[in-house]
């Protein structure tokens, strides 16, 4: 598990408004950015006539398809700021945001600007010169230096006509990783690609700029139609071929590359048509943060995971059973039930058939008889945002009281004591099979991501049990505090061989952190999908089996992901391995300049700096990170131990001491104190130190030899 939160991991957060969670570093100062000649701007599109990428070109044979899709929030997902739609809004003048700080909108000499308010009292102004969204909020771009847009916290609320912060009175400092002058949130690394067309991110480590480029604003017909050249070439000619009819579960995975939250494997290469595992790794159910236990989403996870986790994505539902893909809207009515019912009418699908009369037991037409209310219930993003879960779950009041899970039966009967709601349910409900198990998979899921799971049983009985291949990718991801037995490597030695490649995946993770498993990893670098070769590599990545064509696909993975503190720390991991501590260095520098107030990634780069012999440079970072973070004791003991390898015992003794007041129960590092203070001629010291290990953990054969040793040692005096 990564000691820093998934947001600032390799995990894009994708889809629409994707901008707003945080993700790394940015401008030192909230000021206008200066011009320069060699920055990026949105490619002008070529000219449509004749050009088969174009909009325009498709609009000749497909108008209805056009016409639905012009309006769409694909077709608007990005766009120059204009005099016509922006002004007014720019007008506002001053105002404060939900946590009373002060801003400041105007429109002058052609320029659209947001001003902050600093501590001094200036406005701090910064040129708005782009748009992303389009309903129920738009949000400025800011172009900033070094090829950089940046996403500003301040966005525009089209329907109640004011401008709000995206992040509510949540406080974001400047300097930090989600402040939006960081590289939380930039737009080059965290928007671009689900908000324009062909759009290629040119990132440089070295230089820690961008050269990116697009050839459309929005979400055009080629993102998800790609390959057309011949298609139009020979359209109304008599050598026009007629496409085929497409694969419906392959179009959905043109949906999946945007609206997921995903890690990106092959520097943006993904085309329509082809495999999301190909491209990207899908954020599961092991991440504690992302889901609640009861299987909703909990952080912005774009719809695709919950998704397919869920019965409806498991039986076979698509994205565009219920979705018009152009339109982007619903293909029914939204304020009734029938999306739900063209299937639970007629068992289309498999589905349950459900008598809406009384299925629901709430009067009709009211909200509790409304389906989405109950199984799609609406989570606010970004303030303003109300998304519906794709995860259908059953509301339970029961999640509510024993996990704090948002619950439609408790947040619509607010009037009613928790107790009543779930006493009224269980009369109705409770003596199901299905919440019953659902209930003991909400236990499950909670315990294994608190690490409070004895043994790896519970999990192992639930993986064998799913049908669903994405459960059963989740489950294995889950049994990785348990990789040393045996059991869980013959599980994983048997899942690595599974006709999908996310679960082969998760398997390989599993057999990763294993001495044994060499010739599975091996085998895996030539898998046909590039999500488990990117696994193998991960872990041979410092070995000489990778082939050339094999470590050429694995550095590309590296560099196109080095604009995030993991991609960065991997590169600095990597040339530890090959003992470059100058290239080091300058990747760790890099992870540390996206969040300068991290504590666990300078932690992170300082452990990798000692390893090619930096131990001073990892020390400074490790002090900066205990002063961030005094209530760790990670940090002064971390500091103690590189403070005994330049031979300081006494300062390394004190160091680990002050780690101790902070976290007492930590038996291993009162041995290594137990350890210093035998160096130091403190017996009697490092008796003591010994005697609270031994206290913690009595049957660990280690301390058990040193105490023989230290009573043989006093016992000659």
């Amino acid at each position: 598990m990564n000691r820093y939160s998934p947001q600032k991991s390799l995990f894009v957060l994708g889809a629409a408004y994707v901008v707003v969670m945080a993700l790394v570093f940015g401008c030192t100062k909230l000021e206008k950015a200066p011009e320069s000649a060699t920055q990026q701007r949105p490619v002008a599109a070529p000219d449509p006539h004749g050009d088969w990428r174009q909009p325009e070109t498709c609009l000749k044979c497909h108008e209805e398809e056009h016409k639905s899709w012009v309006g769409s929030h694909h077709a608007n997902a990005n766009r120059f700021v204009d005099i016509e739609t922006d002004a007014a809004r720019y007008g506002v003048g001053e105002f404060e945001d939900a946590a009373g700080r002060e801003y400041r909108v105007s429109y002058e000499e052609g320029a659209f600007l947001i001003a902050e308010k600093n501590a001094d009292g200036e406005f701090l102004p910064a040129k708005a010169k782009a748009v992303i969204g389009l309903t129920p909020l738009q949000q400025p771009l800011v172009e900033s230096d070094r090829g950089r847009w940046q996403a500003h916290a301040m966005a525009w609320d089209v329907d109640k006509k004011e401008w709000f912060n995206v992040f509510g009175d949540e406080e974001r400092l400047l300097g930090e990783w989600g402040h939006w002058s960081g590289q939380g949130m930039n737009w080059n690394s965290n928007c671009a690609w689900c908000h324009t067309t062909e759009y290629e991110k040119n990132y440089d480590p070295a230089k820690d700029s961008y050269a990116s480029s697009w050839t459309h604003q929005g979400i055009s017909c080629i993102a998800c139609h790609s390959d057309m050249e011949q298609h139009v070439a020979t359209a109304g000619s008599d050598d026009y071929v007629a496409p085929e009819k497409p694969d419906m579960r392959v179009m959905m995975e043109n949906c999946a590359s945007c609206h997921a939250r995903r890690e990106e494997l092959s520097g943006g290469g993904f085309e329509a048509g082809e495999s999301f595992e190909d491209h990207y790794r899908l954020m599961l159910y092991d991440h504690p943060t992302a889901y609640f236990p009861d299987g909703k989403a909990n952080e912005e996870n774009f719809v695709w995971g919950s998704f397919m986790h869920s019965n409806m994505g498991h039986a076979g539902v698509s994205c565009m059973d219920c979705h018009d893909p152009h339109a982007a809207t619903l293909k029914l009515p939204a304020d009734t039930n029938a999306t739900c019912i063209q299937c639970h009418s007629t068992g289309n699908l498999g589905a349950s058939i459900v008598d809406l009369s009384t299925h629901s037991r709430h009067p009709i037409g009211s909200t509790g008889d409304s389906c989405v209310a109950c199984h799609m219930p609406e989570r606010p993003y970004m303030a303003r945002d109300p998304r519906r879960d794709h995860g259908f779950t059953i509301p339970d009041p029961y999640m509510a009281k024993t996990f704090g899970t948002p619950d439609a039966c408790t947040e619509c009967h607010q009037d009613m004591e928790t107790d009543e709601l779930l006493a009224r349910f269980d009369e109705w409900w409770g003596q199901s099979d299905r919440v019953e198990d659902l209930r003991g998979r909400a236990h499950l899921l909670s315990e294994a991501w608190t690490g409070s799971l004895a043994t790896p049983g519970l999990i192992i009985e639930r993986l064998k049990a799913a049908e669903n291949h994405y459960w059963q990718a989740s489950w294995l991801r889950l049994l990785r505090g348990f990789t040393q037995l045996e059991e869980v490597r013959d599980i994983a030695l048997e899942y690595k061989d599974s006709e999908h490649a996310i679960v082969r995946d998760a398997a390989i993770f599993l057999l990763g952190s294993r001495q044994d498993s060499l010739q599975s990893l091996q085998e895996a670098l030539e898998d046909p999908s590039r999500i488990v070769r990117m696994q193998a590599a991960d872990t041979l990545a410092s070995s000489p089996y990778l082939s050339e064509s094999m470590r050429e696909e694995y550095n590309e993975y590296l560099l196109y992901n080095a604009d995030r503190p993991s991609g960065a720390l991997k590169l600095a991991s990597q040339a530890a391995n090959l003992g470059d501590a100058k290239l080091t260095q300058q990747y760790g520098e890099l992870a540390v300049s996206f969040d300068r107030k991290s504590a666990p990634i300078r932690y992170d780069v300082a452990i990798l700096y000692d390893r090619v012999g930096l131990v001073s440079e990892g020390l400074q970072h490790l002090r900066i990170a205990s002063a961030y973070d005094p209530s760790s004791g990670l940090y002064p003991f971390s500091i103690g131990l590189l403070l005994a390898e330049q031979g300081k015992m006494e300062e390394a003794a004190s160091s680990i001491k002050k780690a101790l007041r902070i976290e007492p129960e930590q038996h291993r590092w009162w041995y290594n104190l137990s350890v210093m203070q035998t160096r130091l001629g403190d017996v009697a010291g490092a008796r003591a130190s010994l005697q609270e290990a031994l206290r913690l953990e009595p049957s660990e054969p280690a301390y058990l030899q040193f105490m023989q040793q230290l009573s043989g040692s006093a016992a000659g005096q």
